[in-house]
C-alpha cells in the first residue's frame, strides 16, 4: 500500500440565513435577519422559545418558533440554559434548522452563506496510488456544488472544473459523473495526480 497524502476541508459559515417575510411597517417582503438572541415566555405549566429575527429595513421583530407550549421538564437543563443566556452556537444550530423553517413554513435562503475554509493534513494509506482525496467536512446543510467549491477555493474557473470532471480527473467518491453534485458532510473529492494537474494539485496543498 502507498502512504498519500489525504486533506479535510472543513467549511465553516461566515453568516447565517436570511429569512424572507413581509413586514408589516415596510408594507412588503422584505429580509430577516439573524438576531442571535432567543425569547423565553412562561405560561403556567409551559414555555415558549422563540429565535428572533430583525427587519434588515425597519429592524421590527419576527419569532420563530422553536419550542411552543412545551413543558419545561421537556427541556434538558443544559439547554435552556443556553437559551437563557443567548449561546450563539445555539442560534447558529437552529438558524440551520431546515425542520424548524418547515415548522414555521418560512422561506429561508442559503445561498446567501458564505464560508471559511479550514484545511488539516492527513496521512493515510490507500490501495490506490496517483490519487489525491479530499474528506469535506461541514456542520451546517450548504447549498453549493462540487465545481462552485473548487472553483472558488482554487480561483480556477468553473468551466475548467467541469472538464476535469467529465475526464474523470476529479470524482466525488466512485461517482464519475459528479458535475452538478452537491457539497455534503462526509463526502470525497478525489484528484488523479497526472502530471499535467500539478497547478491543480498545488492549489489544493
Amino acid at each position: 500500500m502507498s502512504c498519500l497524502n489525504k486533506y479535510q476541508w472543513e467549511l465553516v459559515p461566515q453568516n447565517l440565513p436570511i429569512v424572507k417575510r413581509s413586514c408589516p411597517k415596510c408594507n412588503e417582503k422584505t429580509n430577516y435577519i439573524n438576531s442571535e438572541k432567543f425569547r423565553i415566555n412562561a405560561n403556567k405549566n409551559s414555555i415558549d422559545i422563540w429565535l428572533i429575527y430583525k427587519c434588515e429595513k425597519c429592524k421590527s421583530t419576527w419569532n420563530m418558533t422553536i419550542y411552543e407550549r412545551i413543558k419545561p421538564c421537556n427541556v434538558s437543563k443544559h439547554e435552556y440554559n443556553r437559551f437563557l443566556s443567548n449561546d450563539r452556537e445555539l442560534a447558529r444550530e437552529y438558524a440551520f434548522n431546515s425542520s424548524i423553517y418547515s415548522k414555521n413554513k418560512a422561506e429561508v435562503f442559503l445561498d446567501n452563506i458564505s464560508y471559511r475554509l479550514v484545511q488539516r493534513k492527513l496521512d493515510t494509506y490507500y490501495i490506490k496510488e496517483n490519487e489525491l482525496v479530499i474528506e469535506i467536512i461541514c456542520k451546517y446543510p450548504i447549498d453549493l456544488r462540487v465545481d462552485k467549491l473548487l472553483s472558488d477555493i482554487l480561483g480556477i474557473s468553473r468551466s475548467k472544473i467541469k472538464g476535469m470532471i467529465e475526464k474523470g480527473i476529479v470524482f466525488v467518491n466512485d461517482n464519475k459523473n459528479s458535475s452538478n453534485i452537491k457539497v455534503r458532510c462526509g463526502m470525497e473529492i478525489h484528484v488523479l495526480q497526472a502530471v499535467k494537474n500539478i497547478e491543480f494539485l498545488k492549489g489544493i496543498i
